[in-house]
C-alpha cells in the first residue's frame, strides 16, 4: 500500500500532545519545542490508512513538520530497502489486549495521547482525511454523564526500513544550500524511513447515568473490570463483558484497522466474537500501523543551520494547534454542559442558555476560520494567525464562567424547584391525605425560607449550610409548611400555625463539601428534619412519593436525600 500525499498531524514518540477542531485531530508537538529550540529527529505518524489500491511505499516521501503536510518529493537519493521477509506472519511483533475503565471524557483523551497508540490524520489541511479512530481522540460523543469501558487490542505483524546510508539528491544538496526555507516547501522536514504494519481494535462502550451521584457508583463497579488480558483468554473477556451488560443501559462503538472489517451493525455479543477473532484475522490482513519520518538536519550533508530554522518556523505551528486545542475544549465544555441540562443544570436560567449559546457559536465560528487559515499555502502569515486567535478562546472560557457565576446565585425565599438528584425527579403536589409526592415532570414550585429563631446565620439573605434552618413552603399551598410527624416517615403539609415547628422546620447540609458555607444554585445539599436529625427528606425505591431516609454513616452519598435547586423560569410560576 502506497502512503498517501496528503496532508496528515503527527504526534512524536513518548510525547503528550494536544487535541484539536471537532472535525479535525490536530496533535501538538511538544510544548517544550519552543521554548528550548530544539526539535524531535523521529516524527511518528500512526493509523492513517493510505491507499489499499496502491502497490509501493513511497520511502524517501517528503514530510513537512511546519505546515503539518505531506510534500510527495523525493529529496533522498535511491532509498534502497532490505530484502522482503521470507518469514511467514504466524506471530505478532507486538501485541496488547486490555480493558481499561476510564471516568470521563479528559482521561479518555489524556491516556490515548500518552499511550501513543493512537495519533490520527485530520482535515485541518486541504487534502487531509479522517481517521476512523478520530473519536477516540478527541473523546468525541463522550459526556459528563457517561462512564468509558475500552477494549484496547493493538498488535504489530512486521516493519520495514530504509536500509543502509541515506544521502540527498544533487538537486537537495544545491537547494537546502542556497534556500533552507524553499527547501522545506519543496522537500518538507522529514523524509520517510520506515513502515510499520499491523492491526488495531477499539470497542468502545459508554454506560449512561442520570446523575453525578449515580455515575460515582457506576465507575466503582466498572473499574473491577479493568486490567490485562492475554489474547487467548476468552471465557475471562466474555465474563466481564457479560458483567458489563449487566450494569446498564449500553452505547458502544467499534473501530478496526486491519483485520477482516465488521460487517453491519454488530450487537454487543457479536462485537465481542468480532473481537476474539480480530487477531488471527491481523495476520492475514495486517495493515500499515505507523510511519516514522526522520529529519533531514541528521543527514550528514545538511548544514547544521537547517535544524533551526525548522524550529523557527515551527513554533508557530505549535502555538496554533495550541489555540485550537483550547477552542476545542471550550466547545467541548458547553456540551457536557448541555448533557445536563434537564437535571443537573436545571438551575441555569433560558437567558443563561441564550448566553452560553452565544459564546458556543462565537468559539466555532473562530475556530472554524483559524482552521481554515491554517494551511500549507499560508506558512507565510502564522506568527499573524499565531496574534489574531492566541488566547481568544481563554477570552471566550471567561465569559462562559462569568455566566455560570451570575446564574448559580441564589437568595433566600427565592422560588425554586427541588430537584433529586439519586432519582432523577422533582419535589411535586399532595396527594388527599396531604403527603408529598415526587415527580418526573410536574415540579411543584417551593421557596426555602429562613426560621429565624432556629438560625445562627442572622437575617443574610444567603443561605448558610450548617447554619440555617428552614421551612419548606409552596404558593401552591398558602401558609402550609412540609413537616415531618412522630412515626410517620412519608413528609406531609400542614398548617403552620398548627404542628410543633422543629418538625417543619429542616436544616441546610452541603452534599459533599463539608467547608462550603453559602448555598448556590447547582449544589448537592442535604435537608435534616430538626426533630429527628438522623432523618431526611429523600424519596422512596419507587420514586413516586417523598420520604423520610436515614442520613448517617454516609448514606447520603449514594441515598436519595441528595437534592439540588431548579431554577423557575417567569412563565412557570403558575405551576
Amino acid at each position: 500500500a502506497v502512503v498517501s500525499t496528503q496532508s496528515t498531524f503527527f504526534l512524536s514518540s513518548g510525547i503528550n500532545a494536544e487535541y484539536g477542531d471537532h472535525n479535525m485531530i490536530l496533535l501538538s508537538l511538544l510544548p517544550l519545542l519552543v521554548q528550548s529550540w530544539s526539535i524531535i529527529g523521529v516524527q511518528e505518524v500512526r493509523d492513517v490508512f493510505p491507499d489499499p489500491s496502491s502497490t509501493n511505499i513511497e520511502f524517501g516521501a517528503g514530510y513537512n513538520a511546519i505546515s503539518l503536510s505531506r510534500t510527495g518529493s523525493y529529496a533522498i537519493k535511491d532509498p534502497k530497502l532490505p530484502a522482503p521477509s521470507v518469514l511467514p506472519k504466524n506471530r505478532f511483533i507486538r501485541q496488547r489486549f486490555q480493558i481499561r475503565h476510564f471516568k470521563d471524557r479528559d482521561s479518555l483523551v489524556k491516556f490515548y495521547m500518552n499511550d501513543n497508540s493512537i495519533v490520527t490524520a485530520g482535515d485541518g489541511l486541504k487534502g487531509g482525511t479522517c481517521s476512523k479512530f478520530s473519536k477516540i481522540v478527541t473523546g468525541e460523543g463522550v459526556t459528563a454523564l457517561d462512564s468509558i469501558l475500552v477494549v484496547d487490542i493493538d498488535l504489530v505483524t512486521d516493519s520495514e526500513t530504509i536500509d543502509g546510508p541515506v544521502e540527498l539528491t544533487k538537486q537537495a544538496q544545491d537547494l537546502i544550500r542556497k534556500d533552507e526555507k524553499g527547501f522545506i516547501g519543496l522537500f518538507g522536514t522529514h523524509f520517510l524511513r520506515t513502515v510499520v504494519w499491523g492491526g488495531k481494535l477499539i470497542l468502545l462502550v459508554k454506560v449512561r447515568s442520570y446523575s453525578s451521584v449515580d455515575k460515582s457508583k457506576l465507575d466503582e463497579e466498572m473499574a473491577g473490570l479493568a486490567g490485562s488480558l492475554s489474547l487467548s483468554d476468552a471465557v475471562q473477556f466474555k465474563s466481564k463483558m457479560a458483567r458489563l451488560q449487566s450494569m446498564g443501559t449500553l452505547d458502544w462503538t467499534l473501530y478496526t484497522l486491519g483485520g477482516n472489517s465488521p460487517k453491519g451493525n454488530l450487537d454487543l455479543h457479536e462485537a465481542v466474537a468480532f473481537a476474539l477473532r480480530f487477531p488471527s484475522d491481523v495476520l492475514r490482513w495486517d495493515n500499515i500501523r505507523e510511519l516514522q519520518y526522520l529529519g533531514y538536519w541528521l543527514l550528514p550533508a545538511v548544514p547544521w543551520s537547517f535544524s533551526s530554522t525548522v524550529s523557527s518556523f515551527q513554533q508557530y505551528t505549535v502555538r496554533i494547534m495550541d489555540a485550537l486545542s483550547e477552542f476545542v475544549d471550550l466547545e467541548e465544555n458547553v456540551v457536557d454542559l448541555k448533557s445536563l441540562k434537564s437535571t443537573q443544570l436545571s438551575w441555569i436560567s433560558g437567558t443563561g442558555w441564550e448566553e452560553i449559546a452565544q459564546v458556543d457559536s462565537e468559539t466555532r465560528k473562530q475556530r472554524k476560520t483559524l482552521s481554515d487559515k491554517f494551511t500549507p499555502t499560508n506558512i507565510g502569515i502564522f506568527k499573524q494567525i499565531v496574534a489574531e486567535f492566541e488566547g481568544e478562546a481563554r477570552q471566550l472560557k471567561s465569559e462562559l464562567d462569568d455566566i455560570l457565576e451570575e446564574e448559580r446565585s441564589y437568595t433566600m425565599g427565592e422560588s425554586v424547584y427541588l430537584y433529586n438528584l439519586k432519582s432523577g425527579v422533582y419535589l411535586g403536589n399532595k396527594n388527599y391525605q396531604d403527603y408529598a409526592k415526587v415527580t418526573k415532570s410536574a415540579p411543584l414550585t417551593v421557596t426555602l425560607e429562613p426560621c429565624p429563631y432556629q438560625n445562627t446565620a442572622g437575617d443574610s439573605p444567603i443561605a448558610q449550610y450548617r447554619n440555617t434552618v428552614v421551612s419548606i413552603k409552596s404558593p401552591v399551598f398558602p401558609g402550609e409548611v412540609l413537616c415531618l410527624g412522630s412515626n410517620y416517615y412519608t413528609p406531609f403539609w400542614r398548617e403552620e400555625s398548627s404542628y410543633y415547628s422543629p418538625q417543619c422546620s429542616w436544616r441546610l447540609k452541603h452534599g459533599s463539601d463539608p467547608y462550603k458555607r453559602s448555598m448556590e444554585f447547582g449544589d448537592p445539599f442535604i435537608l435534616n428534619n430538626v426533630y429527628w436529625p438522623g432523618f431526611a427528606l429523600g424519596v422512596d425505591s419507587e420514586g413516586k412519593w417523598a420520604l423520610a431516609v436515614p442520613d448517617s454513616g454516609g448514606n447520603h452519598l449514594f441515598g436519595t436525600s441528595l437534592w439540588t435547586l431548579g431554577k423557575i423560569e417567569d412563565d412557570d410560576n403558575d405551576k
